[in-house]
C-alpha cells in the first residue's frame, strides 16, 4: 500500500467515526416523519436525518468493504495461511470487543445500582440477570451496540474460507443472493444483511477485481458528488412529504449507500489530492478513530439524555442537542485516548488491539478495525 492510500484510508475512516456519533445521536424515534413540513419540528428532522440517514449511511458498507479487502488479501496474496491470520484477529478484534463490552456492561450495572434509577434504562437492565444473561449480554448482545460490527467482523472471518472458494468458483455472481438480501433487507441468521454482501465485495477487489481504479476526471468526480447530495435531498424530501410508498424510499435509500461509497472514495480526491494531508491538525486524531469508534456509546447516550433534561423539549433545542452531544462525546472520547495512551499505553493497545501505538509514534499506514488489523 503506498502513502496516499494509506493516509486516504486514515482520514475516510476518522470521517465515517465521526459521522457515527452523529448517527447515534438521532433523537426522533423514527425515520418517518408525520408532523408538519415547515416548522422547527420539521427543519430538526430534515436536518438530522439528512445527516444520520442520509451522509453517513455508506459508513459501514466501506467498513466491510475495506475489512473483506484486506483480510482476503492478507490471505489469498500472501505466503500467510488462513489460520495465523485468524488468529491475529483474535487479538485485534475478538480481545477488543469483549473488553468494551464487558465496560459497557460494568458502566450499566454502576448507573443500576440505585433502584432509583434503573427506570432510565429500560432496554438494557442488567440486574437481576441470571448468570447465562450476563454472559449472553456480554458476548452476543452488547449494552456499545455499535460493537455489532466486530462480532460480525468475526464471523466473516471464520466463514471467509468458503467465501474465497466461492469466489474462485463463481466470481462476481457469489455476490447477487447477498445483495439481494440487503436490499430486500432480510438479515442471515447470525449476521446484519449489510454485513455479508460487502464483506465478499471486498474480497473479490482483493481476490478478481481490476488491478487499479478506473481514470476519471475531475468533471466526473464533481457529478457523482453533486449526485449523491441531490439524491439525499430528494429522500429527505420524500421521507417528509409522507405520501411515498416506504418501497420507494428503501431502495432509494440503498441507491443513495451506493452513491455514497463511490462519492466519498473519489471525492477524497477531489479535495485532498494536492493536500499534504500528514500537516493537517486533524490528522494526528486518526490514530484514536477506533478508539472513538468503541468508546463514545453509552458515554453518547448519556449526554444526549443529560443535555435534553436541561434543554428542554422544544425542536430548536433538541436540534442543538443533536450536534451538541457528538462534540461533547467525542472531546472526552478523544482526551481520555491521548490520556490512556500517555500513561497506559498497554491497556490502550489492549483496547484497541494495538491500532494507534505505532501509528503516534511513527507514521504508519493505517489499520483501523476495517483495514488489516480487523
Amino acid at each position: 500500500m503506498n502513502a496516499y492510500l494509506s493516509d486516504k484510508i486514515r482520514v475516510i475512516s476518522l470521517i465515517t467515526m465521526v459521522l457515527l456519533t452523529f448517527v447515534h445521536a438521532y433523537t426522533f424515534p423514527s425515520i418517518t416523519f408525520h408532523g408538519e413540513v415547515f416548522s422547527w419540528e420539521g427543519l430538526s428532522f430534515a436536518v438530522q436525518y439528512s445527516v444520520s440517514q442520509g451522509l453517513a449511511k455508506f459508513r459501514l458498507p466501506m467498513f466491510f468493504i475495506l475489512s473483506g479487502y484486506f483480510f482476503i488479501r492478507s490471505v489469498h496474496l500472501s505466503e500467510v495461511a488462513f489460520l495465523p491470520q485468524f488468529l491475529k484477529r483474535l487479538r485485534t478484534v475478538a480481545l477488543p470487543y469483549l473488553l468494551w463490552s464487558s465496560i459497557g456492561f460494568l458502566i450499566y450495572l454502576f448507573l443500576q445500582w440505585p433502584e432509583t434509577t434503573r427506570s432510565l434504562f429500560p432496554h438494557n437492565q442488567v440486574w437481576g440477570l441470571p448468570f447465562s444473561g450476563v454472559v449472553g449480554k456480554i458476548l452476543f448482545d452488547p449494552i456499545p451496540y455499535q460493537l455489532w460490527f466486530l462480532r460480525d467482523l468475526m464471523v466473516l472471518f471464520a466463514l471467509s474460507p468458503l467465501i474465497m472458494w466461492c469466489i474462485r468458483r463463481v466470481g462476481a455472481w457469489v455476490l447477487v443472493p447477498p445483495l439481494l438480501c440487503w436490499l430486500l433487507e432480510w438479515d442471515p441468521v447470525i449476521l446484519g444483511n449489510e454485513s455479508l454482501p460487502f464483506f465478499i465485495a471486498g474480497g473479490w477487489l482483493a481476490m478478481r477485481g481490476p488491478d487499479q481504479e478506473p481514470a476519471m476526471t475531475d468533471r466526473t468526480r464533481r457529478v457523482i458528488l453533486i449526485s449523491w447530495l441531490s439524491t439525499i435531498v430528494v429522500k429527505t424530501a420524500l421521507v417528509m412529504n409522507g405520501h411515498v410508498h416506504q418501497e420507494v424510499i428503501r431502495q432509494l435509500h440503498h441507491f443513495c449507500v451506493f452513491l455514497g461509497l463511490i462519492s466519498v472514495w473519489v471525492g477524497y480526491d477531489l479535495v485532498l489530492r494536492t493536500v499534504e494531508v500528514r500537516e493537517h491538525w486533524m490528522y494526528r486524531f486518526t490514530a484514536y478513530s477506533f478508539f472513538l469508534y468503541a468508546a463514545h456509546e453509552p458515554c453518547l447516550t448519556m449526554v444526549k439524555h443529560v443535555l435534553l433534561h436541561f434543554l428542554g423539549g422544544h425542536p430548536l433545542a433538541v436540534l442543538v442537542c443533536y450536534f451538541t452531544a457528538p462534540m461533547i462525546t467525542m472531546i472526552v472520547c478523544l482526551a481520555v485516548a491521548r490520556a490512556l495512551l500517555q500513561f497506559a499505553p498497554r491497556f490502550y493497545g489492549l483496547l484497541t488491539g494495538g491500532r494507534g501505538i505505532r501509528r503516534s509514534a511513527a507514521a504508519a499506514p493505517p489499520t483501523w478495525a476495517t483495514t488489516r488489523a480487523a
